[in-house]
Formats: structure tokens, sequence, C-alpha cells
């Protein structure tokens, strides 16, 4: 989780030393565990966030937006040794995103901050993201997931870019303890070795997960389960702002499979879900209740391959 400021258009920075005007700025929650987790509680499910958060500002900002939107804090330690997370995403008119993140607490998260009597209550334990939790990569979620999985919660992993170009060596302990994975396209070409979608689905099938989600941006997505593989268009909307999108998807497809739905509907609700919020400032902005996003995926068109 990280408190994400937005500067929006920016489609050149001022020379150094002056000054640029811009007509919009704002600060929304961001990360792919923390948006997942609101769009999970807007769309009526329950949801709660286990991490580490600092004593700052920004620390105050996530927390109160987290409880705000009914998401459960009782496990999100307050660090007065390191900063919160953020992040400054600059915005082209476009909507592309370049993004300056500090790590921050983040990068402070590590196995004893998990409180497995707590989490063996949930559902499904989603792990997001390999990238910017370094002290749970490798060994350590390898070792979470598996006994998690031995005390009946399915796991869940979204991944992320990896500065440090380690990438495949970060998931590879937790692949035979994971039940759902999710990833982007440009991403999991890096951490699987696989050129596209079709290959990076059977890569996590063949790995041990028995749904895959690849988030394919402007192109949709694309679903697995089993031999089954399904790609949906993505929604003809107006782009105002595509960060949070890919994390509030990944909300869409595990409210499908934690309801029992099959994995058109899942997938179906993961791209409407990405579609409503590429509509709006920031990922968990757009997203009314499950009624609402309902509604958009029955009646906005979407070609399914």
């Amino acid at each position: 989780i990280c408190a994400d400021v937005f500067v929006r258009p920016v489609d050149t920075l001022p020379d150094k030393g002056t000054l640029g005007l811009i007509p919009e700025m704002g600060m929304h929650v961001g990360g792919l565990a923390g948006v997942t987790a609101i769009v999970y509680s807007q769309l009526g499910g329950k949801s709660g966030f286990v991490g580490r958060l600092g004593t700052d500002s920004f620390g105050d900002f996530l927390l109160a937006r987290l409880e705000q939107e009914g998401v459960t804090t009782e496990n999100v330690h307050r660090d007065p040794s390191h900063n919160s997370s953020a992040t400054v995403a600059l915005i082209d008119s476009a909507g592309e995103r370049t993004f300056l993140h500090h790590l921050g607490t983040n990068a402070e998260v590590c196995e004893s901050d998990l409180n497995l009597d707590y989490i063996a209550q949930a559902k499904v334990f989603h792990w997001g993201g390999p990238g910017i939790t370094p002290k749970l990569a490798g060994p350590v979620m390898g070792r979470v997931f598996k006994g998690l999985q031995e005390r009946g919660v399915q796991t869940a992993m979204d991944t992320c870019y990896d500065g440090t170009g380690t990438w495949g060596p970060l998931i590879e302990d937790c692949l035979p303890y994971l039940d759902i994975a999710m990833t982007s396209l440009e991403e999991a070409i890096f951490y699987t070795g696989q050129p596209d979608a079709p290959s990076i689905a059977a890569y996590f099938i063949e790995h041990g997960a028995s749904r895959v989600l690849v988030k394919l941006g402007e192109k949709g997505l694309l679903v697995r389960e089993g031999d089954t593989t399904l790609q949906l268009d993505a929604h003809n909307v107006a782009v105002v702002d595509t960060t949070g999108a890919g994390d509030a998807a990944c909300a869409g497809f595990l409210y499908g499979c934690i309801h029992g739905w099959d994995l058109e509907q899942s997938g179906r609700m993961a791209n409407a879900i990405g579609a409503l919020t590429v509509t709006q400032m920031g990922g968990s902005e757009a997203i009314e209740n499950f009624e609402a996003a309902q509604n958009f995926m029955e009646t906005q068109a979407c070609q399914i391959q």
C-alpha cells in the first residue's frame, strides 16, 4: 500500500530551476494489496489489510482511507522508524504514467508481521506484490503459502515490476502453493520467461495454480482455468487515468473466485472493474458498489474469444 500523489497532465518537465503550473493534483490510495482490499470491500466483500505503515502523515491518510472503506486494519503495524510508502505519479495527456516511488514501510514488512491465526480466518490470502515487499519474497512466502494452504486458505498473488531485476526467484518458492495467479503481461514475461499471455497462463497452471488472470492493458485480459482459456477485449471507455486499474481488476477476479463464479463471469467482473477504474483518477475511486459494477458488466459490450 502506498500514498499516490497524482500530477496531471505532465507532457514535459519544466527546465531545471524553473516553475511549471499544472491544473490537477491529488492524493489517493495506491499499491497492489491496498487497492485490491478497498475495491473488494466496495463490492460488498469483507477484507482486511496486513502490513506496515509509518507514523507519518502519509500513514495516517492511508489508515484512515482503509477504515473509511470498511477494510479491517487491526493487523496494520505502525512503524515509527520508517516513512510510509509513497509514489509521485506523473500522468500525461494520454493517461500514460511515469512513477517516482519510495519503498518505505513496504520494504520492511516481514514474516513476523503476518499473524497467521488472523489470516487463517480468511478464504483467500492475497500477496501484492513480490517486487515491493522484498522481505517476504523467496522462501518466506513459500513457507507462508504452504502453511496457509494446510489450514484451508486459498492463496493469491499479483506480481509487480521488480526494480532489482531479480524477477523469477522472488516467486519460485511460492508457486507450488499458489492457487490464483494474477499478473500483467509486461511483468510476467520477465517473471516466467514466457513470450505471450497464453504461454504465461500455461506456465502458472503447470506450476500448480488453479486460475490465472493475465492483464493486457488496453487489450483487455486473458483468464485460464484448467484447459479453458478465454480472452476478453477491453471495454470502450474514456480513459482518464490507468493507475491502479490492474489492482482493482484483481479485486473483481477474486470476488468471482471467492463467490463460486465460473471462469467467464469472474473474468468479466475483473474486466468491468478495470474499465470503470480508468474513467476516474485513482485506483479505488470509480467503484460505487456491487450493483453498479454488475450493471456495467452486464450492459456494456465485451467480446470474449
